[in-house]
């Protein structure tokens, strides 16, 4: 049996604003200083309706919108009880919780919410070996996999699994991956999946791994919707007069800011970012780019160095870089969720932002 919490019961922030403060809520005062540091003082309505039944041990479903601070939902309560849990007993070689990411990107970002909102606990994106004693191990179902066949993961000790973004890793093709490594996690454990859509094989996830689990939805049947503060604005114009219209959008709304282009080829995202070169400090991220190659990029973007990224739906889920002002949909994306997740990558933490969609004359956009 599943019980369910529907989006109307957490998002009116104002009617008890005192228990969106995070200091208040008795969870470690190490976590409560690092998130200060990073200047998150209040939870988002995610974070809200999350914690207390993860502090509860609960299993749950959570359904939430990118951008609105999920990863923090579920990370919250796990280092809370991780550090407890250290206090009490000690650090351990083994890990206590383990989150399945759908990419390296977004692994790579869990891993950092973690480290940065509780540096004194071991955690790990794992990449290759893992040759110590880690606390939260994060990765792709893949590399998880690699590492319990070669004996260098053990996960007889989780306490706590999230799988992050569900539905993607049944796109992404890691439907055995991830029930292979659910047989290897002990039974007594507490377990939290979230999921934009639920398609069938997320249903039966939850019905065979997941103990009485409670749901918790703030999208409701608007699963489309795009974040609140996020402006959409479609220019149509024709596939030859697309390039020239580029400069000209980034330049009067992202003000000197970041901007994301987002291609459907990579073939498009390298010649378009040599184009704009000309003119902005641009650089092109897509697949076939060597893993070390896009943490560079990703860390230069980030930082400043340069503030176009012209990318392929690889940069769509999983990457978090603040303060992007512009999101450019150079062409339409294959799904409306897609459609989405390149339009999160702007608008988070409820900023107000804009995104652009240039369509072909006569191309339609109604289902976008």
């Amino acid at each position: 049996m599943q019980t369910e919490y529907a989006v109307a019961d957490f998002m009116d922030d104002d009617k008890s604003d005192d228990g969106l403060v995070i200091a208040k809520l008795g969870i470690s005062d190490q976590i409560v200083s690092a998130l200060e540091k990073k200047g998150i003082t209040k939870l988002f309505p995610i974070q809200r309706a999350v914690l207390e039944p993860a502090m509860q041990g609960r299993d749950m479903i959570g359904r939430a919108r990118t951008g609105t601070g999920k990863t923090l939902a579920f990370g919250i309560p796990i280092m809370d009880k991780i550090i407890q849990y250290n206090e009490k007993h000690g650090c351990g070689r083994n890990p206590l919780a383990l989150i399945l990411a759908p990419t390296r990107e977004l692994a790579r970002q869990v891993e950092k919410e973690f480290y940065e909102s509780a540096p004194k606990l071991d955690s790990l994106c794992v990449y290759g070996g893992l040759d110590h004693g880690v606390d939260v191990v994060v990765g792709t179902p893949g590399r998880i996999i690699d590492l319990i066949k070669r004996g260098a993961l053990n996960l007889s000790e989780i306490q706590f699994l999230v799988l992050d973004e569900a539905d993607q890793m049944l796109n992404v093709g890691f439907m055995d991956d991830v029930e292979t490594i659910l047989e290897h996690l002990p039974k007594k454990r507490q377990s939290m999946l979230f999921s934009a859509t639920m398609p069938n094989w997320i249903r039966q996830l939850t019905q065979k791994y997941l103990k009485d689990p409670l749901t918790i939805d703030l999208v409701g049947d608007s699963v489309q919707k795009l974040a609140d503060g996020i402006s959409l604005y479609a220019i149509s114009s024709e596939i030859f007069e697309k390039p020239s219209i580029i400069g000209p959008l980034i330049t009067e709304h992202a003000k000197g800011g970041k901007c994301i282009v987002f291609t459907q080829t990579k073939r498009d995202a390298d010649r378009l970012a040599y184009a704009m070169q000309k003119s902005f400090k641009c650089e092109a991220l897509h697949g076939d780019i060597s893993q070390n190659q896009r943490e560079r990029t990703l860390s230069g973007f980030r930082d400043g160095r340069f503030n176009v990224l012209v990318a392929t739906d690889v940069a769509a889920r999983g990457l978090d870089v603040p303060n992007v002002d512009l999101v450019i949909h150079y062409e339409l994306p294959s799904t409306s969720e897609i459609f989405v997740h390149r339009s999160g990558r702007t608008g988070r933490a409820r900023r107000k932002c804009n995104s652009h969609l240039l369509i072909k004359t006569n191309e339609g956009c109604q289902d976008y």
